[in-house]
Formats: structure tokens, C-alpha cells, sequence
């Protein structure tokens, strides 16, 4: 998704600063690990079971929003990879 006035970085930034400062107290712990999608410049956001629902709904609201998208309580949205445990072989 192109943010023609803004970089990355504040998209970012922005997003984080809007997420910590005005939402976080209202939806966690009750939606932790459902997906958040916030336009930056209003400060609206969704919250879905998927990343995409929220991501969605945005942009049919306000079409030029500016979206940072984040899992509510965790550090990523997703994981890449896997962790194996060891098995014991006898």
C-alpha cells in the first residue's frame, strides 16, 4: 500500500505514537492477538480476527487513509518460522 505523503518511517512512528498514547488502554488485554489497523491522520481504527478485515474497512471509510496495521500485544504480527522441540529417541 503506497503512502504517497508520508515515508515508511512515519507511518510507522506515527502509528506507534497514536496506538500507545490512545488506544492500547482500551483494547488490551480484551483483543490481544487480533489484528488493528489505525489511519494515522484521524486516528480511527478497526480490529479483526485477520490482518486484512481491519486493513479493509479503512480505506472504504476514507479512501486516502494513511494505515499502520499492528497485533494487539505482541511485538510482530506474524512469526516466520518454527521452533522445534527435541524429541527423545530410546
Amino acid at each position: 500500500m503506497s503512502h504517497a505523503k508520508y515515508t515508511s518511517e512515519v507511518v510507522v512512528a506515527r502509528g506507534k505514537e497514536i496506538y500507545q498514547q490512545q488506544i492500547q488502554g482500551k483494547v488490551e488485554p480484551e483483543h490481544n492477538g487480533k489484528f488493528l489497523s489505525l489511519d494515522i491522520e484521524t486516528g480511527h481504527y478497526e480490529i479483526g480476527t485477520d490482518d486484512l478485515t481491519p486493513t479493509m474497512r479503512l480505506p472504504a471509510k476514507r479512501p486516502d487513509a494513511s494505515i499502520y496495521s499492528l497485533r494487539i500485544g505482541f511485538r510482530a504480527a506474524h512469526r516466520i518460522g518454527s521452533k522445534i522441540s527435541p524429541i527423545a529417541i530410546a
